[in-house]
């Protein structure tokens, strides 16, 4: 299996940024039929603020890190809402950064995009 970071802005689109993430993970995940394994810090971390967790970066960042370290790519969601919330995300320039001082392969993809590549695999 390849293991996919799946990186998505978080930042004042906080429940429309996990509703897509979510989307996101399981589809690549259901249809991939067992190519891909994917960690989502979003969808893994969102509904830990309800326990008092924090939301921002500077918490998540050493987090974030770590499955960076574990994944083989990176793939980035662009929003629904938009290209310039990928640009303006302090927390996804960071994975991006890193993933290319890593020599990772890191993808842009809109739903539609992603939804196009991975069916394929039906």
């Amino acid at each position: 299996m390849k293991k996919i970071y799946l990186a998505i802005p978080y930042s004042n689109i906080e429940p429309s940024s996990y509703f897509q993430a979510t989307r996101a993970t399981a589809l690549i995940m259901k249809e991939s039929k067992g190519m891909y394994n994917v960690f989502s810090p979003i969808t893994h971390s969102h509904p830990l603020k309800d326990y008092g967790l924090p939301t921002d970066w500077n918490f998540w960042q050493k987090v974030d890190f770590q499955f960076l370290e574990w994944a083989d790519e990176v793939w980035v969601i662009i929003p629904d809402e938009g290209t310039y919330l990928v640009e303006q995300s302090k927390g996804v320039q960071a994975e991006i950064k890193y993933a290319e001082e890593h020599n990772m392969l890191v993808k842009t993809y809109t739903y539609a995009d992603l939804k196009a590549f991975i069916t394929k695999f039906k």
